[in-house]
């Protein structure tokens, strides 16, 4: 659910709908948010792309991988 929790996040922080995404994407936008299906990594790394980000940068917020002490 995390992953689907950051999706989500991302797109309202730039003032998107999931349909303004599913159409520039052609992902199952909706899907991923409501946790009935999981992103494929591919798919991940589209989001990323569309936003400019990191794969590093998606996944920080969510301590994942979790960082040693």
């Amino acid at each position: 659910m995390k992953v689907a929790q950051r999706i989500k996040e991302l797109r309202k922080s730039h003032g998107h709908t999931q349909e303004y995404l599913i159409e520039h994407l052609h992902l199952s936008i909706n899907s991923y948010e409501t946790g009935s299906k999981i992103p494929t990594l591919m798919s991940i790394v589209k989001i990323c792309k569309f936003y400019t980000l990191s794969l590093d940068e998606f996944f920080a917020p969510m301590n994942y991988p979790p960082k040693e002490k």
